[in-house]
């Protein structure tokens, strides 16, 4: 009998190269703009403007840098933050209508829209990055391709719909878990390599291996992962009729009021209610995620006086035992022991407060690898999560509730930088720290709707393991009709 890689492991693939793109070339992208809007827009000295970021300059040279760096960096910011803004937005969008297309036609198309938009994205960085006298204004240009094609959102909206419909409730969180896995992994590799890169070669050639792993995403897309949707009995019958071929058009308005409906409507046995508590808990997680990752660099450079490969060193740390918390977790808990979802994401949410409140209290280095350390278990909140929605909803569905869950997220999170930052410059002259109390109060929310959920639930044990009964009668009561998800 043939091994099927994809009975295991799929889409998790391009998503890891996709994030060793992102970690290898985000902070350098930043960097870049910072040295192109100095020399270009500013008109400053191109060698005084080349040291900014530079950690070996020696101290006359840092206070003349520190200096050009508060003049030059307000203006850099404008640009990131229009970048930023534009990939985030608009694809937002492109997700909510996706999502309850692919429930008809397919997840792939979606998925392959999803990485050309990325991929041609990164390979216009790349040709900019190589002319020096190109103004960074004109790196907005690279955003237009994964703006209109959906860009990340949509990519995460149909990987999660993907792994749902490839997956049993028995696997499901487990799959969940290695695409956290793998999106860790990525952030891993991304940032260990990338200080060093850079120092070795450029800019351009930095990017250019982002680029690379972006090719291989695709083509690992385009050769190696099949639809995971039976698609040929609805194409028959609607490629005869214009109504068939107006229901393939992707931009329908009938699309999104599906979405909506799907999302709100009465599912029996507190099941709505369930739905939308997870999906909320999910949206305030990634607004925590989003602020939270903005701050830290300068959280950590302000208070302990780290530079860039200090930072990145401890990412590397964090994210090892992240992917060792998420992963063993998922096995022995979950997948071994029979824990509940709402149990195990419970668990890490724990897990998360403790962290946060050693970030508080933390006077020194041992302290912070410490709060990397306890929150190794916060990889499970997310996968329990993406589970528990999938155990509600049937597998016809799955589009529309994760557009709604990506998109929504991506939405609000929006909002997270501005709240961070406000915070942190309100507190930073006192105790710079005090940020993490944003955090603290989110997860303490998110906890809360959990303790809610573990009381709305169905009464019911998560062992497969007995009679067909027994599993049918799982099935039933969590409202999941039964997939044969070896097909």
């Amino acid at each position: 009998m043939a091994f099927d890689l994809n009975k295991y492991i799929s889409v998790e693939i391009p998503l890891f190269f996709m994030f060793v793109n992102f970690l290898l070339t985000n902070t350098l992208f930043t960097n870049l703009i910072v040295y192109r809007t100095c020399y270009i827009i500013l008109g400053y000295n191109k060698t005084a403007c080349a040291e900014l970021g530079n950690d070996n300059v020696n101290i006359v040279d840092k206070n003349q840098t520190e200096a050009l760096d508060k003049l030059v960096v307000p203006t850099a910011d404008i640009i990131t933050m229009v970048k930023t803004t534009v990939e985030s937005l608009f694809p937002v969008f492109v997700c909510m209508v996706a999502g309850p297309w692919s429930d008809k036609h397919g997840r792939k198309p979606v998925l392959l829209m999803s990485l050309i938009g990325l991929t041609v994205g990164s390979a216009l960085v790349v040709i900019f990055s190589i002319f020096d006298s190109i103004n960074p204004w004109y790196f907005l240009i690279a955003s237009i391709p994964p703006m209109v094609t959906g860009g990340v959102t949509t990519y995460y909206a149909a990987t999660l719909s993907y792994l749902t419909d490839v997956s049993t409730d028995e696997t499901r969180g487990l799959r969940m878990a290695c695409y956290e896995g793998a999106l860790a992994c990525g952030v891993l590799i991304g940032s260990i390599a990338s200080p060093y890169i850079f120092d070795a070669t450029n800019y351009e050639t930095v990017f250019a291996i982002g680029c690379a792993c972006m090719l291989i995403s695709l083509a690992y897309m385009i050769f190696f992962i099949p639809e995971s949707l039976n698609t040929n009995k609805s194409n028959e019958n609607s490629s005869s009729s214009s109504v068939g071929t107006e229901d393939r058009k992707l931009i329908q308005l009938q699309n999104f009021k599906d979405m909506v409906i799907t999302t709100f409507k009465n599912r029996g046995e507190h099941k709505r209610t369930l739905l939308l508590i997870a999906i909320l808990s999910t949206a305030i997680l990634g607004f925590l995620t989003t602020g939270d990752t903005g701050i830290q660099y300068l959280f950590f450079t302000e208070r302990f006086d780290w530079n860039f490969k200090m930072y990145s060193l401890y990412n590397s740390f964090y994210y090892i035992f992240w992917i060792i918390g998420t992963m063993g977790g998922t096995y022995f808990l979950h997948k071994l022991l029979k824990i509940r979802d709402t149990i195990l994401t419970l668990v890490g949410l724990v897990s998360y407060m403790i962290s946060y409140i050693i970030m508080v209290i933390a006077r020194n280095n041992y302290l912070i690898y410490s709060a990397g350390v306890v929150r190794c278990l916060g990889g499970l909140v997310l996968p329990m999560l993406r589970s528990h929605i999938s155990r509600i909803v049937p597998a016809d569905e799955m589009g529309k509730i994760f557009a709604v869950l990506v998109g929504g997220t991506a939405l609000i999170s929006l909002g997270a930088s501005p709240l961070y930052t406000m915070v942190y410059n309100a507190t930073i002259d006192t105790n710079s720290s005090l940020y993490n109390l944003v955090s603290i109060c989110l997860i303490g929310i998110v906890m809360v709707f959990t303790i809610i959920m573990m009381c709305l639930e169905p009464r019911q044990t998560y062992s497969l393991v007995g009679a067909d009964s027994e599993r049918s009668l799982l099935t039933e009561d969590l409202g999941q009709p039964q997939i044969n998800a070896e097909m």
